[in-house]
């Protein structure tokens, strides 16, 4: 394997999690990328700017009555991953990609609270939380659990892309910068949650909200202060992209489990869709190599010296913004009120991610291996009618070339 492999390889591995998005495979050159991802989310971001639950207070009528109360819950989400990323160099220009996720398990805690209501001059009180499940339950609502786990082994939506850069034009040399294109689409491989549990999360696209269904990127680099063997100290990366969610349609609970709390389907009918809405986003990466490391003549750089010093730093650090505008999300079934209670919060908005990334690189040493470990925060700024998940992820990089 010659240092052109090496390195484009292990610029793209740097790329897919970080920066020099424009970098592909160099032809029959294979990535491997095995990584742990974990996303908690608590929160969302109303249309006024304002961190709420992600659910809505509930308040609860006594039948021809007064306010009995209001019950409320503030869910903790909890999503752990395995990640299998595949690359392969058709040619020079175009890599081919898959990105398999794996839920290792998903957890959810309800954090459930009341609020007491009216006097109830029957009780010669106000419902406490007992009351109202005692009353709930003798109308066949049981009082849920407020803990769940689920989607053990399940796989989430599982994406094959192309990416191919352009030819390095006489513009583009004059410029200093590398483009690149890329198309990604989602296959259907995970699942919605159960419609009748009060406490469940899906795999889909939709459910997770971190990628569209199909997207459409548009990438360029630019390095700085390069030394004479090509590599540069900073890097500045742009992707522009547009990620399209497809409508899908869901079936409308029909109060099996929860007959008090989850039964849509005799007003909203057999089934509902759901137009996710779809997402314009742009993100700047700035990718800083503070530390070169050591070199020494291997089986990586071909036994040369000058070779090695051409291969990427062994620590890098990457930072990122994303700025994330979603288009709103529309409910569609035969209840014109019940769509418009949902629609109403999840209007067109915005959310931000901000990120960091450390990069460890042992190519300059004699090992094709690079390691990573990276958090990516959405509440660090308000954003509006968006989910505000925070996630933490690590993995480990390989490359090789078989023929």
């Amino acid at each position: 394997m010659n240092r052109a492999l090496i390195v484009a390889a292990v610029l793209l591995l740097a790329a897919r999690a970080g920066a020099a998005e424009t970098t592909v495979l160099p032809r029959h050159t294979f990535l491997v990328d095995f990584g742990y991802l974990q996303s908690t989310l608590s929160s969302r971001w109303d249309d006024a700017r304002q961190q709420r639950p992600l659910i809505d207070e509930i308040p609860r009528y006594e039948p021809g009555g007064g306010l009995q109360g209001v019950l409320g819950a503030r869910p903790d989400v909890v999503y752990k991953f395995v990640v299998l990323q595949l690359g392969y160099g058709i040619t020079d220009n175009l890599t081919a990609l898959l990105y398999l996720p794996i839920v290792v398990g998903t957890t959810i805690d309800a954090n459930f609270s009341w609020r007491p209501g009216d006097y109830q001059p029957g009780l010669g009180r106000a419902y406490s939380e007992d009351d109202f499940w005692a009353w709930a339950q003798s109308l066949g609502q049981p009082r849920p659990a407020s803990h769940w786990e689920g989607n053990r082994g399940t796989l989430a939506d599982m994406v094959v892309g192309l990416r191919y850069r352009l030819e390095q034009y006489s513009i583009l040399r004059w410029l200093g910068v590398q483009v690149a294109g890329a198309l990604a689409v989602a296959l259907p491989t995970g699942r919605s949650p159960d419609p009748e549990e009060l406490l469940a999360a899906g795999t889909s696209t939709w459910e997770l909200h971190a990628y569209g269904d199909v997207e459409a990127h548009l990438d360029v680099d630019r390095g700085f202060f390069t030394d004479a063997h090509g590599v540069s100290r900073l890097n500045l990366g742009l992707d522009l992209y547009y990620a399209f969610f497809r409508p899908r349609q869901y079936t409308a609970p029909r109060g099996t489990v929860n007959p008090l709390l989850l039964n849509y389907a005799p007003y909203v009918g057999d089934t509902y869709t759901i137009d996710p809405g779809d997402w314009f986003v742009t993100t700047v990466s700035l990718d800083v190599a503070p530390y070169y490391g050591p070199v020494r003549a291997s089986m990586v750089s071909g036994g040369d010296v000058d070779k090695a010093l051409a291969l990427p730093p062994m620590v890098s650090v990457t930072f990122s913004y994303s700025y994330i505008a979603t288009a709103p999300t529309r409910w569609q079934s035969q209840s014109a009120l019940w769509d418009y209670d949902r629609a109403k919060l999840w209007g067109p908005g915005e959310k931000h991610a901000f990120k960091a990334q450390l990069n460890l690189s042992f190519l300059r040493v004699g090992f094709p291996v690079q390691l990573y470990v990276a958090y990516r925060a959405q509440d660090l700024a308000h954003g509006r009618n968006t989910r505000a998940a925070d996630t933490f992820s690590a993995g480990l990089r390989l490359i090789a070339k078989f023929w």
